[in-house]
Order: C-alpha cells, then sequence, then structure tokens
C-alpha cells in the first residue's frame, strides 16, 4: 500500500472512531436516566473518542517544523501502516458496541462515510506527498447528516427506550456493553502510549528542537498529554550542549537551611524545613576519596546543576519522582545535597524498599505486589521515552512515605500507615539525561554489584544504555516477587561470588526456581526477560525504539494486565 493510501485509510478510521463514538455515547444516553453506570459509559466513550480526534489533529495537521508537511509524513512506512492498523483495531472494537446497542433499539444502521478523493490527492508543487485531513460526512437511516462537530442528535423521542428494552439493557446488553468499553479504553490506552514513544523516540529526520516545540506547544498534543514528556526532552537536549537557556537558579546557600538537616536512611538521605515545608535530601560524593575538604570545581557544579534543573521540570506520577527543589553544596563533607518535594499528606519518616524486605514480617497481598512492580517498570519505561537513565536502580533507592494516621488518638502500625503502592524513586547520585557519556568508576561492593547488569560491574567500559536499567529492574521485580532481598540469594551474601556472570546466573536460577509458585508464569516470564535480555530485537535504531517498544509490550503491558485483575 503506497503512503498516501496508508494516510488517506488511518484518516477514515479516525474520522470513523469519532462518529462511531458519539453515536454509540448517544445510544447508551438513553438509559441514564433510571442508570448511573450508563452516565460513566457515557462520558468514558466520548473522552475515548475524542483522543482519536486530537489524534488526527496532532497526526495529519500541516506544521511549519515539517516543512508545511504533517507529523504523519515524518514516520517510516512501518510505523505508519502500525497506526492505520491500530485504529482499524479501534474501530472494530467500538463498532460492537454500536452493533450491539443497534439491535436493541432497532432503528438505525452503522454509519458511513463518504470522502472527498481529491482530498488525498499529492501537492502538486511538490514532488512528496501532502497529506491532510478530507472533508467527511455522515449517513444514517432516516436522519439527516450532523456536521462532525455536533457532539451528538436531537431525535429523544424516536429512541426512547421502552420498559421491555431497559430490561433487556440491565439484565443483558449492559453487561456486554461495559465488557467492550474496557477492551476499547485498554486498547486506546496502548496505542496512544506507542504512538508517543514514536513521537518522542523515533528519528523522524527532521530539526529535533522544532519538533520538540510543536509537541510542547500544540493545543491537541496538550489534549493527548505529550506535552509534559517533550518538554523533558527539551530540558534533556539543553542539559547536554554546551550552554544552559535555563536562567532560573536552583543552587542555594547551605545557611538557608534554618532548621538543619536530621539524617535518615543510614545517612543517605535527610529530612528538613525549606521555604515552609518539608522536604528530602538526597546526598551525592563528589570527592570520595579525599581526606580533606574540595572545592566544588566549575565542571562538577555544572553538571549538577543541569541535573537539578531536569528533576525540577513538571513530571507526571507515573515518573514516580519527586520534584527537584534545588541544591546546594556542603564542602566539608566533599558532596552535594539535591532538596526534593516530600509527597502531601506524608510524614517525614520514609522508609526504603530494602528496609521493608529485611524487616517486613509478613508478604504483602499479591495484588499489592503486582502493582508495585508495574509502577516500578512504567517508572523506567517514562525515563527511556525522555532518553534517561538512572544507573542507580535498586531497592535502597525505592522510598515510600508513611501517612499520618486518620484515627485521633490511635497510633497506627507503621506498615498499616505504608501504601505498596506508593514507590518514590531517588538514587539520582548517578541519574543522568542519556547523551552524558558515563564509564563508570570502579565499584566492586556486593550490595551495589548484585544489582548492575554484568557489563556494568567492577570496573565497567561500556557505556550505560537502556537494558542496563532494565537488568536492575529485574532485580528488583525478582526481590518483590519473592520478597526477599536479592542479596539473601546466596548463601554468602555474593561475598565470595565476584563473577558478574555468576551473578547474574544465581539471580536467574532463583526466579526459574521459585518464582512462579509465588507469582504466576506470566510474573516469572517477565523476570527473566528483563535479567536475559530477551527481548528479540534485531537491527534496532539508534534511540533503541524497538527495545523500548518490545519492554512496553513483554513487561509494562503484561504486569498492567495482570494488576487489573488482582
Amino acid at each position: 500500500m503506497d503512503p498516501a493510501t496508508i494516510a488517506t485509510t488511518t484518516i477514515k478510521a479516525l474520522e470513523l472512531l469519532w462518529i462511531l463514538g458519539n453515536e454509540t455515547a448517544e445510544l447508551i444516553s438513553n438509559f441514564k436516566s433510571f442508570d448511573n453506570d450508563a452516565k460513566l459509559l457515557e462520558a468514558k466513550i466520548r473522552d475515548e473518542s475524542s483522543n482519536g480526534k486530537y489524534m488526527n489533529h496532532l497526526l495529519f495537521d500541516p506544521s511549519t517544523a515539517y516543512n508545511d508537511k504533517t507529523l504523519f509524513e515524518q514516520f517510516d512506512q512501518d510505523v505508519q501502516t502500525q497506526i492505520q492498523i491500530f485504529f482499524e483495531q479501534s474501530t472494530g472494537v467500538l463498532n460492537q458496541a454500536f452493533q450491539v446497542l443497534s439491535r436493541l433499539f432497532g432503528d438505525r444502521g452503522p454509519p458511513t462515510l463518504a470522502a472527498s478523493r481529491s482530498s488525498s490527492l499529492l501537492n502538486s508543487s511538490s514532488t512528496t506527498t501532502s497529506l491532510s485531513a478530507p472533508a467527511f460526512t455522515y449517513e444514517s437511516k432516516g436522519t439527516s447528516s450532523p456536521d462532525l462537530g455536533q457532539e451528538g442528535r436531537t431525535d429523544p423521542v424516536a429512541r426512547r427506550p421502552s420498559p421491555l428494552k431497559r430490561l433487556w439493557w440491565s439484565i443483558h446488553d449492559k453487561k456486554r456493553i461495559e465488557a467492550i468499553v474496557r477492551e476499547f479504553s485498554d486498547l486506546n490506552s496502548r496505542i496512544l502510549r506507542t504512538i508517543q514513544l514514536w513521537c518522542l523516540g523515533a528519528e523522524l529526520g527532521v530539526d529535533r528542537a522544532s519538533h520538540l516545540k510543536r509537541l510542547e506547544s500544540d493545543p491537541y498534543s496538550k489534549a493527548l498529554g505529550f506535552d509534559i514528556d517533550a518538554r523533558l526532552q527539551i530540558s534533556t537536549i539543553e542539559g547536554s550542549g554546551t550552554s544552559d537557556t535555563s536562567t532560573e537558579a536552583l543552587q542555594f546557600d547551605e545557611s538557608k537551611l534554618t532548621d538543619g538537616i536530621r539524617d535518615v536512611l543510614g545517612g543517605r538521605f535527610g529530612i528538613t524545613r525549606w521555604q515552609g515545608r518539608t522536604a528530602l535530601v538526597e546526598y551525592r560524593k563528589y570527592a570520595p576519596e579525599s581526606p580533606v575538604p574540595v572545592v566544588l570545581d566549575d565542571r562538577t557544579k555544572e553538571i549538577v546543576d543541569r541535573l537539578a534543573k531536569v528533576l525540577h521540570q513538571p513530571k507526571e506520577t507515573i515518573f514516580r519522582m519527586p520534584n527537584c527543589l534545588g541544591w546546594t553544596s556542603q564542602t566539608q563533607a566533599n558532596r552535594v545535597a539535591f532538596l526534593f518535594a516530600v509527597p502531601d499528606g506524608a510524614k517525614p519518616s520514609p522508609i526504603s524498599l530494602l528496609d521493608i524486605l529485611t524487616s517486613a514480617p509478613s508478604t504483602p497481598p499479591l495484588g499489592f505486589r503486582f502493582m508495585l512492580a508495574l509502577r516500578l517498570a512504567n517508572c523506567i519505561s517514562q525515563l527511556q521515552l525522555v532518553k534517561w537513565v538512572h544507573e542507580s536502580f535498586r531497592s535502597e533507592n525505592i522510598l515510600f512515605f508513611p501517612r499520618a494516621s486518620e484515627s485521633k488518638g490511635h497510633s497506627a502500625d507503621e506498615d498499616e500507615t505504608l501504601d505498596l503502592t506508593e514507590p518514590w524513586v531517588l538514587g539520582f547520585e548517578n541519574s543522568r539525561p542519556d547523551p552524558f557519556f558515563s564509564a563508570g568508576h570502579p565499584d566492586t561492593c556486593p550490595e551495589r554489584d548484585v544489582y548492575r547488569h554484568p557489563s556494568r560491574q567492577q570496573t565497567p567500559t561500556q557505556h550505560f544504555n537502556k537494558i542496563h536499567d532494565i537488568y536492575a529492574l529485574g532485580v528488583v521485580l525478582l526481590e518483590i516477587g519473592l520478597w526477599q532481598e536479592a542479596l539473601s540469594l546466596e548463601k554468602g551474601r555474593f561475598a565470595k561470588i565476584r563473577d558478574p556472570l555468576t551473578i547474574k546466573k544465581q539471580l536467574v536460577k532463583q526466579a526459574e526456581k521459585r518464582l512462579a509458585s509465588k507469582m504466576g508464569e506470566k510474573y516469572k516470564e517477565v523476570v527473566l526477560r528483563c535479567l536475559e535480555g530477551r527481548f528479540e530485537v534485531a537491527n534496532d535504531t539508534k534511540e533503541e525504539l524497538k527495545l523500548q517498544q518490545s519492554f512496553r509490550c513483554n513487561v509494562v503491558d503484561v504486569l498492567e494486565r495482570a494488576a487489573q485483575y488482582l
């Protein structure tokens, strides 16, 4: 199929999705006077079909960012075909709901589309394809054709359900429609995430800064939620250059911390007050080998400030990363201190996942562990999306903040105040935007090596990349599944096992032997994929786009589907 035909077919699918969404939602609305669930179903369908309309504009509106062509034209033909298939699948699922309701009312057939042939023609003044959305009209039995901008039609008498239809809806069709809407919503979420990955991760052959700024400012991109991650990528690009365009000063003098810092979690973190609110402090040593104070040099100060500014950027909750408020140097200790906002309503007494694993008297329910695993996998996926790597992903850097007890005069047990589905990922002593090279420093500590990919243990020479973060995630997911710290998976706590491949082999052995009985076969397979790097990727792009897609499909989506039913 040629590019123009693919584009036209995709536009038709998106327009049909919009029409089907409005028609299906309107049919459901006939039951909302006596069924509150119908109101929710109607709103859900309208929201999902609106996303299709926004996507239509984002993909097919010409933009100066692409030399007055469309975003869709910038993708290669394989991606264009996948987008076409996605929306044909989505339309097919929604059409099931429309057909069920049409049979119930028996007075209308499926909507049809008539497109102007000229709208898909090539621009005669260009040698390349110039695409725009064709003009569609709506046709339905016994009715006139409304403008596509209408939210619905006004023939309530013809469609008022009889008592028999209401009964049939309640005992039969409602459950079927609810199941279809769930499938429709889940599919659309996967489509949205995948297209977002292509928008932010693919090399499009155009000026990347212009493309990202279009995603940041375009109203339809904002409606889809693409603008936030685009802004994070922009900050990454600016941070990896020779100059920083951000003028906001995040460095502050330590004397402004008038309440001092109370160390927690073995001195790796601290709690303080900053501008009237509680803040978490995370330390990073910059001259650990020096016995005397060392003044922070300009190059290190520049790197720290760039990292703080990137971490200060607004982020969606799915990142599970607290907002950075600023940083200061502590020359006497040869370290810098990053300040992070503590979640609203949280007590200033964080506890790490590692501490929970080593001290928790009982294993949490299966649903809690799956949700925790999903949120951590989503964190890694989002970091990849904005071209970041974490580099220090391990259970001691995953924190939880207890909530204050709601019962007056009653001191709740610590475990009762912890929500294990609300992790916060720290460990930013090494976290960085992907463009920065990191060969790493020699570190043979077993407590850290056990989380590292074999090629990153001891004295690494390989550039840190996405698969290394995925490996570390696999180790943490293994811990969550067995509810046991990784070091305890070897009788000598890996003190005498220093060969990186032997460490990996021991972790894989534990996963193969014990995980299925505790978490199920699918969870075991997720962990093994992460540890073994089995993502069936060949001839990947420079941005490792295929790896990111495979990771989402084989890890994030699998955990998400499992968590929904627990």
